[in-house]
C-alpha cells in the first residue's frame, strides 16, 4: 500500500457552520466547499496548514458527549486521538491572535525538550496544539509551509 499523505481530518460538529466560522475566523482556515452529509445537513470543507478539516453534522441516533475535564494536551477520558498540531512561527504572537480572536487558551506557552507549544480549546471537544520548533524537530517534523494561514492575521 502506498500512501500519498495525510488527507484530512473528519470532526462531527453540533453546528458545523458555526464551527467552519471557528476555524476560520480564528485560525485563518480556507473554506473550500460544502457538499451534503450522508446522514443529512451539509458537511463543510477546510483547507487548515495543507490538511482538509471536515466539519459535518452527528448522524440521526448519535448523541455528542460532553469531554472530560482537561489534562496536557487531552482530555482526561480520551478516545484515542488526543489533539491536532498546527507549526506556526511566533508562538507568543499566534497564541495572542487567537486570545483575540476569541479562542479558548487550554494552556499558555511553555517548552519542553526544545519545542513551545500551547493548547487550544476548539468547539466540539477538539485540543488545537500551536507548535514552535526549530532545530532538531524541525527535521522530523518538517519546516512550516508558507501561507497556510497559520501564520497570517487571517480572514
Amino acid at each position: 500500500m502506498k500512501i500519498h499523505r495525510l488527507d484530512h481530518f473528519h470532526v462531527y460538529a453540533i453546528d458545523p457552520e458555526g464551527s467552519a466560522r471557528y476555524y476560520t475566523e480564528v485560525f485563518g482556515a480556507e473554506p473550500i466547499g460544502k457538499a451534503p452529509s450522508s446522514h443529512g445537513g451539509a458537511m463543510h470543507f477546510l483547507r487548515l496548514g495543507g490538511v482538509a478539516l471536515v466539519l459535518a453534522p452527528y448522524p440521526a441516533g448519535v448523541e455528542p458527549g460532553t469531554p472530560a475535564p482537561y489534562r496536557d494536551g487531552m482530555y482526561q477520558r480520551g478516545f484515542g486521538v488526543a489533539h491536532f498540531g498546527l507549526h506556526v512561527d511566533d508562538l507568543e504572537e499566534a497564541v495572542e491572535l487567537v486570545r483575540r480572536r476569541g479562542g479558548t487558551i487550554l494552556s499558555e506557552p511553555r517548552a519542553n525538550s526544545g519545542l513551545r507549544f500551547a493548547y487550544i480549546g476548539a468547539p466540539d471537544g477538539v485540543i488545537v496544539e500551536l507548535l514552535e520548533h526549530h532545530g532538531q524537530w524541525s527535521s522530523l517534523l518538517g519546516p512550516a509551509p508558507r501561507g497556510t494561514g497559520a501564520d497570517s492575521d487571517g480572514p
